[in-house]
């Protein structure tokens, strides 16, 4: 945690200097900031200059936008924007010039909750209210919210962003205008910016509440076209109480800890394409785990997600309902298990959430006495006078299916078990 009254001390030699942003609002609520940003009336060659004079690392990183990030001992980098003004705005940029008050820099701020500054004595500046919204738990827009979000349209994304963080709700007029805003939002943010407020909103106290505010919006359904109309399909109450697959995945997104929301979200994203109706009153989705993983990598390429995440995502996607389908011997445990290969953790942890204790899972994680990786490696093969090939490649399949299915690990025996398998071929 950052003391920033030492930051306020160390960085005193620069004029109107205030805090700002998230970091006062997490100070208001009694929270720890996680960020420093300060606001000064210098210009930011101003700024460079006194903090290099005070023996300071300081760092140009937006002087087009009035920033500098100054390098502090012990603290690490702190981000100091002159007061702006807009002159114009188009969409996601904006022409600025410096602004001559801490009044003017909050009047171009997105939410009253963020338009919020304190100065080093620890007074608060706040001409829009902001204190008295958090204390309601309101996300209100600064002025006039339609302008506020045409202004930037990533706004209607971060409105419903800060309501999953502190489980606020969002203002009557503020919630109409991102409404009317929302067929505008992809055509006007990059998706990469979407995807990144996404990974903020599964680090929240309420992440389904984001992913429900993106649905009310459609812009989820955009985004992701399988999510389209999943609010109408309704499951076995046997196995899902909470009704159609639309809640059952943000239940799921709720349950299950942040590094794997992205799992929870997808698992289940071939559901629509395989619904079949039945007379029950119900929908079926037989393979909906096999047709969401071949969904996974246009949807990863999409949303600009990792690689490594992309292929974690497949696996975890094809495997999830496994522990459902198939009893737990050992030879099934096993070969789950070395179907998983890394992705085991994030494989545990989709299922348990996915089961909600409605099923035991836990046996299909526990570690398996009989090595998951093959005993009867190629390098065994050449020793014994075998050359690279598709019989090569058929010897050290039989060799593993026949490790995972019995649990031997005698390396001579799994290689006469191939060497049997690849004779029996030859002759038929």
């Amino acid at each position: 945690m950052r003391d920033y009254r030492e930051v306020f001390q160390r960085l005193s030699f620069l004029p109107d200097l205030y805090l700002v942003g998230g970091a006062v609002r997490d100070i208001l609520l009694g929270e720890a900031p996680e960020d420093l940003d300060f606001a000064t009336s210098a210009p930011p060659q101003k700024t460079l200059h006194l903090a290099q004079v005070h023996g300071m690392t300081a760092i140009p990183t937006g002087l087009e936008h009035g920033t500098v990030t100054v390098l502090l001992e012990g603290y690490g980098p702190v981000e100091i924007t002159t007061f702006r003004q807009d002159v114009e705005t188009f969409g996601r940029k904006a022409r600025v010039r410096w602004g001559q008050s801490i009044e003017e820099d909050l009047a171009r701020r997105d939410f009253t909750i963020g338009a919020i500054a304190m100065d080093p004595m620890g007074r608060v500046i706040d001409p829009y209210s902001g204190q008295q919204d958090l204390e309601a738990g309101l996300i209100r827009a600064v002025g006039e919210p339609a302008k506020r979000f045409r202004e930037d349209y990533l706004r209607v994304i971060r409105a419903g962003r800060l309501a999953a963080r502190y489980g606020f709700a969002i203002e009557e007029e503020t919630l109409k205008a991102a409404r009317e805003a929302a067929p505008e939002v992809l055509r006007h943010v990059a998706v990469e910016r979407v995807t990144a407020e996404f990974e903020k909103a599964f680090a929240a106290l309420r992440p389904s509440w984001f992913l429900r505010y993106l649905y009310d919006l459609e812009i989820l359904q955009r985004l992701i076209p399988e999510f389209e109309d999943t609010h109408l399909l309704l499951q076995n109450p046997r196995w899902h109480p909470e009704g159609d697959v639309l809640t059952h995945v943000l239940e799921v997104v709720e349950r299950i800890s942040p590094p794997y929301r992205w799992h929870a979200l997808l698992h289940d994203i071939g559901k629509k394409d395989t619904a079949q109706w039945r007379k029950e009153g119900w929908y079926s989705f037989p393979g909906h785990e096999r047709v969401g993983a071949a969904l996974i990598p246009r949807i990863a390429r999409d949303l600009r997600l990792p690689n490594a995440l992309r292929d974690e995502l497949v696996v975890t996607t094809a495997l999830h309902m496994v522990p459902v389908f198939q009893k737990p011997t050992p030879a099934a445990i096993r070969r789950f298990q070395a179907q998983a290969g890394p992705h085991l953790r994030a494989l545990e942890a989709l299922c348990q959430a996915d089961g909600a204790g409605r099923r035991e899972v836990g046996v299909w994680f526990v570690p398996q006495p009989v090595p998951i990786q093959p005993v009867l490696r190629g390098r065994h093969l050449i020793e014994r006078g075998h050359k690279p090939g598709p019989a090569f490649g058929r010897m050290l399949q039989v060799a593993y299916d026949h490790q995972l299915k019995t649990g031997e690990t005698d390396l001579e025996h799994l290689y006469q078990v191939a060497r049997q398998a690849l004779e029996e071929k030859s002759k038929g």
